[in-house]
């Protein structure tokens, strides 16, 4: 099981043959890994505070699964992003044999 959580409290979890979106613990959307399509990660920033804050850097990831989920994490996730995908990817891969 891998579990990605996003600044706002969502997390997308990979466990055995589904993709979960959650939104403070609650399921919000499931979806079979077989139709697992791709994940996106764009690189963004915005500043902690409106006038003159520092700016923190975040990744935009969104999945498709025939609807998409998203999350914004922070930019020092990326190693739990890339194991989020290779176990998306190894998940779809199961499903389909």
């Amino acid at each position: 099981m891998v579990r990605v959580k996003d600044i706002n409290g969502e997390s997308i979890v990979v466990d055995g043959g589904w993709i979960e979106k959650y939104r403070l613990n609650d399921l919000k959307a499931r979806a079979p890994a077989q139709d697992y399509v791709d994940t996106q990660v764009k690189q963004t920033s915005r500043r902690k505070r409106i006038l003159f804050g520092e700016k923190e850097e975040l990744l935009n990831v969104m999945v498709n699964v025939g609807t998409f989920m998203s999350l914004m994490v922070k930019a020092e996730q990326q190693a739990e992003v890339d194991q989020l995908i290779a176990e998306l990817e190894r998940a779809r891969s199961e499903s389909s044999n």
